[in-house]
């Protein structure tokens, strides 16, 4: 009876283990508590539909520094300066290497998404200039 017993218990215990271990992995990307990462998508200049669209990288780098790829198929250009998360909007202010222009953007960043959407402006406004979309 006891080797009956021993028996019965090991298979349950192994065939627990086998369904336990067979989850499937979950790809869902999962959303972050901060906006810091790179951020990869386009920009358009103006903000009426149909306007030029370009590839639009943001990286938000630790200690509020931004580094700010646009490439319009024509020429690359790069941008730095800083970023902070207010309330729940990203704000950077940057410049680009070719220009003495001073822009600004302004993003929505919501934890539980890995795509923010905003606008872009010249110094002192985020708006005016254009209009991103990104997702990490």
């Amino acid at each position: 009876m006891k080797k009956n017993t021993f028996s019965l218990v090991t298979a349950l215990l192994l065939s627990l283990l086998i369904v336990t271990s067979c989850n499937k992995d979950d790809t869902t990307p999962t959303a972050s508590s901060t906006p810091q990462g790179t951020w990869i998508g386009t920009g358009q200049y103006g903000t009426s539909a149909g306007n030029p669209t370009y590839a639009f990288t943001i990286n938000l780098k630790a200690g509020g520094i931004v580094a700010i790829v646009g490439n319009n198929n024509t020429s690359t250009d790069n941008a730095t300066g800083t970023w902070a998360l207010v309330a729940d909007s990203v704000k950077a202010t940057y410049q680009y290497t070719s220009s003495s222009a001073i822009y600004k953007l302004s993003g929505k960043f919501s934890t539980s998404s890995n795509i923010m959407t905003g606008t872009i402006g010249l110094d002192p406004v985020t708006s005016g200039v254009g209009i991103f979309t990104v997702s990490r």
